[in-house]
């Protein structure tokens, strides 16, 4: 059996290079998502729904974002993630961050008074 390749033509096709450079901007944007998850587990914000949005980004079928995925509510076992959930982690990423900034340190010192 010989695979016939008389019609491949050299070099990137017409729309393949806007593929290739979305796709490298949409692994660039989740790998991002995962670093600020990662921080967000210990600092104010959605750590858990950041990481699982941009591990979605960077490979949606890996068995651990499945794993993840179903294992948290809000959040479909299959396909898209709700822009809804999205835009809810972005907007409480930005808020809790500004909130931590202005407010952390006289948060902090109220807890380290109590104990």
């Amino acid at each position: 059996m010989s695979l016939d390749y008389s019609e491949l033509q050299p070099g990137l096709q017409p729309g393949e290079e806007v593929h290739g450079i979305k796709r490298i901007l949409r692994i660039a944007l989740g790998v991002v998502l995962v670093l600020a998850g990662i921080a967000m587990l210990v600092l104010p914000g959605q750590g858990l729904l950041t990481i699982i949005v941009g591990l979605n980004l960077i490979k949606p079928d890996n068995p651990l974002v499945k794993w993840i995925r179903a294992r948290t509510p809000g959040i479909p076992d299959e396909g898209p993630i709700p822009v809804k959930a999205i835009v809810f982690g972005i907007v409480l990423f930005v808020v809790f961050g500004v909130l931590s900034f202005l407010y952390g340190q006289d948060t902090f010192n109220w807890i380290r008074d109590q104990i």
